[in-house]
């Protein structure tokens, strides 16, 4: 849709009575949605509700694409080819673009762990899955969110569902009054909204049916548009309430934070504001004049340029330079992205718009999208399966603290324990070698990171013992792991035979993964799905037997289970320049470990080690003196394993 050539801004606005094919206040309105949003990603703490320029954008948009169907509807015109068409050619030139050029510098500036999450969002946004694919795997607020290149397509996903849906629904309701039937959608998208904030709140943010709502909103006052036959109001009353349209979306801009319970109800304010510039302001008057200024307009008409290139220009910068060189540049990088904008308006969403032919522009597409997967598989495989071939991962390794490194690359993180036979299980002694061992250590890969500080408390004690380890395996009879072929129910009653058999054993330490071992969806015992009742009968079963061997058992809590690799994740970061540890709440962790817990009383002796994971409401990943606690998800690291056997031995009292 091409502005009337002749006219000034100011005149633009008189002539949309005679002239539906162009409204200037529109794209002067699409600058007050991309500029609250961009100043927002980059981090203006004023423009706290800048996001809220995507509701903007959404009601704009089924405004627009109502007005189309309807009126070839009218007409009998209508075609869902030529609609189509028309949807391509105005967003996929420009997004593949944007894809294209963002690759090599994701290769370069990006760690691994990223590259894989980034090849993962290049699939979904060519599949138009973009939401449901952040939905799951991240938070539009989350404080890393920031990072994700293609974050922001979401909102393009939302809206081709949408535009892939609406003409169907347009086609079957047309007849049968459009105008009411999309209020009452509405109303029901609306009320499912409110209705997923209190179940799932990414659902609400990220997918259709609770975003429906906006979009119908501007599709209504489309149909309201074209059935009107005189103004609803004077002037003087069109334009206080286009005028209060404005104020509303910019008291949302204004007003509205990141941690605001949204969209649902909270997202009206800019909704209602949106529509009611749309119904109003076109009809004269300043607001109309003010929205349809040249400097807005030509942000406007570029706004879906400059809100696809500022994404991936702030996160590849933060990536490659870190988040305070990002805040030092932010200026110079919004004005970038306005450059890539303008150059894609003008060499790219124009030609292919307006000039290229429909066979062109498919084989252009095909061509892009075959480049795009093409170049995603290779870095996901690269970045999954060979991460020292990703620059910024070898950059890191040469950087890294050789400490933190060690545990990244797995070098002498734990003593090693011989040999697992045919049931997975490893046997081997520790403490003193004169003395006759006394210990029993029973358990998976918790109690194989806690050998370390066993042996060396046992030796220091004049102690030995011998410790039986079967990785992935939680110390329960009859327990299985799907995921651990070796893992089967027959795993820990050979141990504890073993254990039987032994002869001068005082104490057996058991420690494991008993959450995980209560309610793990790929555990199973003596062939039922594991439960709380049955571990704790195993467990009492494995303990009646060491009574009657005269053995004392004492169960070592677990710690904390962080959801991310703790050394690779500060690894990653490196690159970043950002240093926080991952850290989890101290009430999180003893919520994870209720459960568990009621096992306390089933062994003589419980040992808590919730004080030492989280010396005060944070349990953090690395200590206050820098030091490592996990090094992965659960397992400690060799200073920790001696802290972990100290506790056991005061408890004890070895």
């Amino acid at each position: 849709m091409s502005q009337p050539a002749g006219l000034a801004p100011s005149d633009w606005c008189l002539m949309v009575e005679f002239w539906m094919r162009y409204r200037a206040e529109i794209d002067g309105l699409r600058a007050l949605a991309i500029v609250p949003v961009v100043l927002y990603h980059a981090g203006f703490p004023v423009f706290g509700g800048g996001f809220v320029g995507v509701d903007v954008f959404f009601v704009i948009s089924g405004y627009l694409i109502t007005t189309i169907i309807a009126e070839d509807l009218a007409k009998g015109r209508f075609s869902l080819w030529d609609f189509y068409l028309r949807r391509a050619r105005r967003i996929l030139p420009a997004l593949l673009l944007v894809m294209l050029v963002s690759l090599p510098f994701c290769w370069a500036w990006m760690m691994p762990r990223d590259l894989v999450a980034f090849s993962k969002s290049l699939l979904a946004v060519l599949t138009f899955t973009s939401n449901f694919y952040f939905w799951q795997e991240t938070g539009y607020f989350e404080t890393t969110a920031h990072l994700q290149p293609l974050l922001h397509s979401w909102s393009l996903a939302v809206e081709e569902q949408f535009y892939i849906l609406f003409p169907f629904l347009m086609l079957l309701i047309w007849r049968r009054g459009p105008g009411w039937i999309l209020a009452g959608l509405m109303l029901v998208s609306l009320v499912l909204a409110e209705w997923a904030l209190e179940h799932d709140a990414g659902a609400a943010f990220f997918l259709l049916p609770f975003r429906a709502w906006e979009l119908l909103a501007g599709a209504s006052v489309a149909l309201y548009l074209r059935h009107r036959t005189a103004p609803l109001l004077a002037p003087f009353g069109r334009e206080v309430l286009a005028g209060l349209g404005v104020l509303l979306i910019a008291g949302a801009v204004l007003g509205v934070s990141g941690g605001a319970r949204f969209p649902g109800v909270a997202a009206l304010p800019p909704v209602i504001g949106t529509v009611l510039v749309i119904l109003f302001a076109h009809e004269g008057g300043w607001v109309c004049r003010a929205l349809a200024a040249g400097p807005l307009v030509r942000v406007g008409l570029i706004s879906y340029g400059f809100y696809l290139w500022h994404q991936p220009v702030f996160a590849l910068v933060t990536h490659r330079f870190g988040p305070v060189a990002f805040a030092d540049w932010a200026g110079w990088l919004i004005l970038l992205a306005f450059l890539l904008a303008l150059l894609g308006h003008r060499f790219v969403e124009e030609p292919f718009r307006r000039r290229v032919s429909a066979k062109m522009l498919g084989l252009s597409i095909g061509v892009s999208v075959i480049v795009v997967i093409g170049f995603g598989l290779v870095i996901h495989d690269q970045a999954d399966d060979h991460p020292r071939s990703v620059p910024s991962f070898t950059w890191a390794l040469k950087h890294a603290d050789p400490e933190l490194l060690r545990y990244v690359e797995r070098k002498d993180v734990r003593m090693a324990c011989g040999a697992e036979d045919a049931l997975g299980v490893s046997r081997c002694s520790f403490g003193a070698a004169a003395a006759k061992p006394t210990l029993v250590l029973w358990g998976d890969s918790l109690a194989g990171a806690l050998l370390h500080g066993m042996d060396r408390m046992a030796r220091e004690k004049g102690l030995a013992g011998v410790a039986f380890i079967a990785n992935g395996c939680p110390p329960i009879l009859g327990l299985s792991n799907a995921r651990v072929p070796t893992c089967a129910g027959a795993t820990h009653e050979a141990i504890l035979t073993r254990i039987e058999a032994l002869d001068g054993i005082t104490d057996a330490v058991i420690t494991g993964n008993m959450a995980g071992a209560i309610s793990a969806g790929n555990v199973s015992i003596d062939g039922e799905a594991t439960a709380f009742g049955l571990v704790r009968d195993r467990l009492s079963r494995a303990v009646a037997r060491l009574h009657d061997k005269a053995v004392r058992v004492i169960l070592l809590e677990q710690g904390p289970t962080f959801g991310e690799d703790v050394s690779n994740y500060l690894l990653q970061n490196l690159r970043l320049g950002l240093h926080q540890p991952l850290t989890l709440g101290r009430a999180d962790v003893l919520e994870s470990l209720r459960e568990a817990r009621a096992l306390a009383d089933v062994p003589d002796l419980y040992v808590e080690t919730a004080d030492v994971f989280c010396p005060t409401e944070v349990c953090p990943s690395v200590d206050a003196e820098g030091r490592l606690v996990i090094f992965d998800h659960n397992h400690v690291t060799r200073l920790y394993s001696e802290r972990l056997a100290g506790l056991v031995a005061r408890v004890a009292g070895f």
